[in-house]
């Protein structure tokens, strides 16, 4: 299946570059695509148009044979004009916000086995507990980034996550360091509570 933004991106050579990387695996944007809940409808709504997040394409690193774990996920994102807090510079929250959404789509393209033995994408299972953002260049405005998000350690209901975003050049304009944590027990308690 074709992602609907990936042919922008494929006219793209630096983009193309990334898309053809054999180590890598198109998937979808799950945050970008609207639900009937309202989750994620800040990145499947608002943040979808065409002055603020025009295309969004994400690949996840093909985990080595035998292993499931999925550690990498990368997103290309064409920002426009629409979410500047300095002229033609990003705002620091929207900045944060695609590091985040990111590190959701890492979470999301791995899942977890629960109580019922279903499979669950982990971002319906976790949230994000904090997140220390280093700001290194402005994020200029118009222009396509790339943003990675890499796991660097679970530790029980624990997931230690890092997360940066290049422009073309390669040249990284911030940084994050993140924790998330399964809140499993809290929704089990939520929904007897219904």
């Amino acid at each position: 299946m074709i992602e609907p933004d990936q042919a922008h991106f494929e006219s793209v050579p630096w983009c193309l570059e990334i898309i053809n990387d054999p180590d890598f695996v198109i998937t979808p944007t799950f945050s970008r695509q609207p639900k009937p809940a309202t989750e994620d409808s800040l990145t499947a709504t608002t943040l979808k148009t065409k002055d603020t997040i025009q295309a969004c394409l994400s690949v996840y690193r093909r985990p080595p044979p035998g292993a499931t774990w999925i550690n990498e996920v990368r997103s290309l994102m064409t920002l426009g004009t629409g979410m500047n807090g300095a002229p033609f510079m990003l705002h620091g929250g929207i900045v944060a916000t695609l590091m985040d959404d990111c590190v959701g789509t890492l979470m999301t393209v791995n899942e977890a086995a629960t109580e019922d033995r279903e499979s669950v994408p982990l971002s319906s299972m976790a949230v994000t507990a904090y997140m220390n953002i280093q700001y290194k260049s402005p994020v200029t405005t118009p222009q396509t980034v790339l943003v990675i998000a890499k796991s660097r350690e679970v530790k029980g209901r624990k997931f230690y996550l890092d997360s940066e975003i290049r422009d073309e050049y390669g040249h990284v304009l911030a940084t994050a360091e993140s924790l998330w944590i399964s809140v499993v027990p809290h929704q089990k308690r939520l929904k007897e509570r219904l």
